[in-house]
């Protein structure tokens, strides 16, 4: 009876009730799918609340199906389904009439009904569903319902409660997620953007920083390793967003779940940061007695400090026995330094800053000089060693090693006795007292040893800073005068000058090192220049009338005028100026060598021999000098017409106001007649001819032939050519005078041992070359080019109409020069 009551309601309920079920099911297809997953708040609660209206409205319009079939209804749903005649349900249902003696005939007719009806059965409903579903639209949902729920796999239930409970903590809704690994700045390497295509582990530097920013979705779980990642809450784009950050030291996993589902795994593999290295490879003092370091340095991601570490060698001992350490303290009354740390110790370490070859150098040989002749230790023994560091805070030291400090001899009594005297003031306070008595002494005798009154009155001064002193560190001042007073007895302004040369290459160096900004760059070098010319006049003017006033170079005789220092100060503004800085370094370098060996000591007379090759020498540079202008014309023309033009009008006039052709042609022809001609002078004076001449002289006749073809482009790599090849050939002539001037007599200076250098000072190999592998500079049409990139860059950054990025772009390209 029952289940005749329920299909006969099924079959009026089913056919209203499928248009919503409808509306329901597609839905949740596409919660199941992940559809809302990265939906806003509010995007998600309205479309759940659009669906509930639409399947609402549709199961309003008919509400028969809400009544239940009655008993009756149920009787007659099952005479139809067994095909009864006459209602015998309806008649096992009646009650015989009372007084009409057919009891017993009632009953056995009942038993004769209960009999037929235990065979009854119940039949599946009919809805009649195919009329109102004629596309069969009830299968396709049944199949996109089981798909949607293998899609969904083990994340259905996340996705059901998100779908239709968005926003409630704890039902497993998911967000959207954006992270990314940021290897330290020094390491110069991009981020790293995860995904969840990546599933290789991740190499990256040690000390790099994981970010994480999950946007949306319920509270996640962020795990580094074995430590769960705190979260910082914040509401972004209208809804809850979730950061977190980390940093990187070891092997490790980066794992995010939210609600339940896995956002992301990512194994992750740590560099680690090797420690610098630095090797010392000679440490040794010039003829200038400047302490003259060379060292190597290396590390996988650039040094960034270097230092050299000074300690009196533990044998030398003072009478007693202790060492003085400027301090702060005041002193006692009876005018003595307490012996405590901070003011005196039996060991003392001091570290000066040295230059690093280039911004961060990862592996690179450097050549230093140190002046520390003004070092209260001068002429001590003490142990040298240099600490290395890099960005990671990292430090290494390399070997130490024993030597007495360069220190300066004077040879005016009263200088070297004010040295002697502040080395003592230096060492201990003790002496503070006898030293000012010596001052008032020699202040006393002014008359007899003092003719200059700016020294009577330093050492009156110095006497009386060292009686008013209070504290140990107001003896650092007087230190410092004295040192002062010393070098103007002993050379006048000379020593001053040099001091200020050295002091503007140090700067220079050092802001090459740093990346200064191009205005500071050329500030330092106009002071360079400024110190430079101070201290060559000055040099000039003590010079006795007998000295030759040519600068040599130590042991190789060679001539070095002052031209060609200005030239180098020259070429490495220049080379600063287009962005090629560390070879504006190595050239400075060079400029340190020449500067620290300069030799005033008058030299032998050359010989004839040696007097041809050196005009001969000196032609070489005026052709050098007037081939390289006259490839920078050639160069032009050829910009004028990229690739050159095969007879046409670019050879009858000139690109750009220049010269026509013909006139290059004109030029380039009589250079190489001088070339040929002071070929054949030395031909016939018996000297050598450097074969690298005769292959300039063939690479010129092919620029003059390019020219006369109308192809400044091609004429411009011949003439380079050409430079080159005459750089040479005047290298070998000047090894050729070398080699004369060496079996002339023994040469002067402190390279006498036949080590051979070129004008500029760089060393010589037996064929004349220029061993300089470790510097390669780039040529006039090198610098050409650098120069006309640089313009362009500079002139498209100007240009505000260009897209933003492409200008933060030039930017970057332009910061470094």
């Amino acid at each position: 009876m029952e289940i005749a009551r329920a299909s006969l309601w099924w079959e009026r309920a089913w056919p209203a009730l499928w248009p919503p079920v409808g509306v329901l099911g597609a839905y949740t297809t596409l919660v199941l799918v992940g559809t809302f997953e990265t939906w806003t708040l509010f995007s998600a609660w309205a479309a759940l609340l659009t669906t509930l209206g639409a399947a609402g409205y549709l199961l309003s319009r008919d509400v028969s199906w809400s009544e239940i079939p009655t008993r009756t209804d149920g009787l007659r749903r099952l005479e139809e389904m067994n095909n009864l005649p006459h209602r015998p349900l309806s008649t096992y249902e009646d009650q015989a009439a009372a007084g009409t003696g057919s009891d017993q005939l009632w009953a056995a007719h009942r038993q004769w009904l209960k009999a037929r009806l235990a065979a009854l059965r119940a039949k599946w409903p009919s809805p009649g569903l195919a009329g109102h579903d004629p596309y069969a639209l009830r299968g396709a949902l049944v199949v996109c319902l089981a798909a949607a729920f293998a899609i969904a796999g083990p994340f259905a239930g996340s996705r059901l409660a998100q779908g239709f409970f968005p926003g409630f903590a704890g039902t497993g809704s998911v967000g959207q997620v954006d992270a990314w690994i940021t290897p330290p700045d020094y390491t110069g390497r991009a981020p790293i953007f995860l995904t969840q295509a990546t599933t290789s582990a991740l190499e990256v530097p040690e000390g790099s920083e994981i970010t994480a920013n999950i946007f949306g979705g319920s509270r996640p779980q962020v795990t580094l390793g074995a430590e769960t990642l705190a979260l910082k809450e914040n509401d972004q784009r209208g809804e809850q967003a979730y950061e977190t950050s980390a940093t990187i030291e070891a092997d490790t996993t980066l794992a995010i779940t939210q609600g339940g589902r896995d956002q992301g795994t990512w194994p992750i593999t740590v560099t680690p940061d090797e420690a610098p290295f630095v090797r010392l490879v000679e440490a040794s003092a010039t003829t200038r007695r400047t302490l003259k370091l060379i060292y190597e340095v290396i590390d996988d991601y650039g040094v960034t400090d270097l230092k050299m570490g000074l300690e009196l060698d533990p044998i030398f001992v003072l009478e007693d026995k202790k060492i003085f350490q400027l301090g702060d303290e005041p002193f006692t009354r009876d005018g003595f330094s307490p012996l405590i740390d901070g003011f005196v110790a039996e060991k003392v370490v001091t570290q000066i800053d040295l230059p690093l070859p280039g911004i961060r150098p990862k592996d690179a040989t450097n050549t230093a000089y140190k002046d520390l002749l003004s070092h209260p230790w001068a002429g001590l023994p003490v142990m040298l060693t240099l600490v290395v560091s890099d960005d990671a805070e990292q430090t290494s030291t390399s070997r130490t090693i024993n030597m007495a400090m360069p220190a300066r001899q004077f040879t005016k009594p009263l200088a070297a006795a004010l040295v002697e005297q502040r080395q003592r003031l230096a060492m201990s306070p003790l002496n503070r007292g006898s030293v000012a008595g010596f001052l008032n002494a020699f202040a006393l005798e002014g008359e007899k040893h003092i003719d200059d009154a700016s020294v009577y009155l330093g050492l009156r001064a110095a006497y009386w800073r060292l009686v008013k002193a209070r504290r140990p560190g107001d003896l650092a001042g007087v230190s410092k005068l004295l040192w002062d007073l010393a070098l103007h007895i002993e050379d006048g302004d000379l020593s001053m000058a040099e001091r200020d040369l050295r002091t503007a290459r140090e700067a220079l160096a050092q802001a090459l090192a740093e990346g200064a900004s191009p205005g500071e760059i050329e500030q330092l070098m106009q002071e360079l220049k400024s110190a430079l010319s101070r201290y060559l006049d000055e040099l000039a003017g003590k010079a006795t009338a007998e000295i030759d006033p040519q600068l040599q170079p130590p042991g190789d005789g060679q001539m070095l005028e002052r031209s060609d220092l200005e030239k180098m100060l020259d070429a490495i503004g220049d080379l600063a100026k287009t962005g090629a800085r560390d070879q504006a370094q190595d050239l400075l370098s060079q400029l340190d060598d020449i500067l620290e060996n300069l030799n005033t000591d008058q030299q032998q007379q050359p010989t004839e021999g040696e007097s041809e090759l050196a005009d001969a020498i000196g032609e070489m540079g005026d052709i050098i000098s007037e081939q390289r202008s006259l490839m920078d014309e050639t160069f032009q023309h050829g910009q004028g017409a990229p690739g050159g033009s095969e007879g046409g009008e670019s050879g009858n006039q000139g690109q750009n106001g220049g010269p026509p052709l013909e006139n290059l042609q004109g030029q380039q022809d009589g250079l190489r007649q001088r070339l040929e001609d002071l070929m054949g002078k030395l031909g016939e004076n018996g000297q050598p001819v450097p074969g690298e001449l005769e292959q300039a002289a063939r690479s010129m006749q092919r620029a003059e032939d390019r020219l006369s073809q109308g192809r400044p482009d091609s004429a411009a790599g011949a003439q380079g050519k050409a430079i080159d090849q005459l750089r040479s050939g005047a290298q070998a002539l000047a090894d050729a005078m070398f080699d004369s001037m060496g079996s002339g007599g023994e040469q002067s200076g402190v390279n006498a041992g036949g080590d051979q250098t070129d004008p500029l000072g760089r060393p010589l190999t037996s064929n004349g070359t220029s061993n300089s592998d470790s510097v390669k500079l780039p040529d006039e049409l090198d610098l050409q080019r650098a120069r006309q990139i640089l313009e362009e860059l500079r002139k498209r950054a100007a240009e505000l109409g260009r897209p933003e990025q492409e200008l933060e772009y030039l930017e970057r390209l332009l910061r470094r020069f």
